[in-house]
């Protein structure tokens, strides 16, 4: 019997695990005989019926966790050879790499997980007497948004200057709470616009090849964004800086355009979105602002 079992993994080696045990023959969801890794009438892996701790933990975080091989070799291809990535799930090559809305998702997790965690800031707000907003073609937002920024007002003390109340202190840090909660989500909601962006100056991909190289490219931000966490100066400064020296061979690379062309596109690329994500900040804080 054990020369069969061996015999039997060599030339089906799907039928057992990593630690050598047999998988049942049958699919555990809808009973359909398993003809591969994978059942050919649901599409559930062929799994034990009994799972460890750490394929408990696997489930949690989805397909993308760190240790698995997909994951490094599609962040390898992303970082080391800009724009291959992108191209390569635009020609069809794609169950070998992390999809890239999924490879968007856990990266913006991480990095804004790790922002959450750094010791945030104070919010300088200062509100003087005769400081007000005006919006013309909105008079309850403006209404609104008044009676919002008096929270943030600050109180004279003994000595004469103004100071935070505890009041001010306690609407800054609602403030900060409900931007750093709405910023991942606007940022998502600007990706469409990036990719628009991107349509008008490279006329020839349809959009939803834009779109993927508009997630790439963000990817790539929030890897550089999240590394500059790390407090080692050197390390700060060259993750700050590597999004946007990727982004010039990764556009010259997808698009197949000539360094020039390339290099005067993306400065009106990184222009124009610069002026979208201004807006979209701004939006951002307003709407914040409100939920405080």
């Amino acid at each position: 019997m054990a020369l069969t079992a061996e015999r039997e993994r060599e030339v089906e080696p799907w039928r057992f695990s990593r630690r050598g045990e047999r998988l049942p023959d049958q699919c555990l969801d809808c009973g359909a005989a398993m003809v591969g890794p994978y059942c050919a009438t649901c599409g559930q892996k062929n799994e034990p019926e009994h799972r460890s701790l750490w394929q408990l933990l696997k489930d949690a975080v989805g397909p993308a966790v760190l240790l698995e091989g997909k994951l490094w070799r599609t962040l390898w291809v992303l970082l080391r050879h800009p724009g291959a990535l992108s191209a390569a799930y635009t020609e069809g090559k794609r169950s070998r790499y992390i999809r890239p809305l999924r490879l968007y998702f856990w990266v913006s997790v991480l990095c804004f997980s790790a922002m959450a965690l750094r010791p945030a800031p104070p919010v300088e707000i200062r509100i003087g007497e005769g400081d007000r907003i005006q919006i013309s073609f909105a008079p309850k937002l403006e209404e609104q948004l008044q009676k919002k920024l008096e929270n943030f007002r600050d109180q004279p003390a003994h000595g004469g200057t103004a100071e935070p109340g505890p009041e001010a202190l306690a609407a800054r840090a609602r403030l900060r709470s409900e931007f750093a909660s709405r910023l991942p989500k606007a940022i998502f909601l600007l990706l469409p616009f990036f990719a628009l962006v991107l349509r008008l100056l490279w006329r020839r991909r349809p959009y939803v090849d834009q779109l993927i190289f508009a997630l790439h490219a963000h990817t790539v931000f929030f890897i550089g964004l999240g590394v500059g966490f790390i407090p080692f100066k050197p390390v700060t400064i060259v993750a700050r800086v590597f999004p946007l020296v990727w982004l010039f061979p990764a556009l010259r690379r997808f698009y197949g355009s000539g360094w020039v062309v390339t290099i005067l596109k993306a400065l009106a690329l990184c222009l124009l979105y610069v002026v979208v994500l201004f807006f979209g900040v701004m939006i951002t804080a307003l709407l914040a602002l409100l939920g405080t």
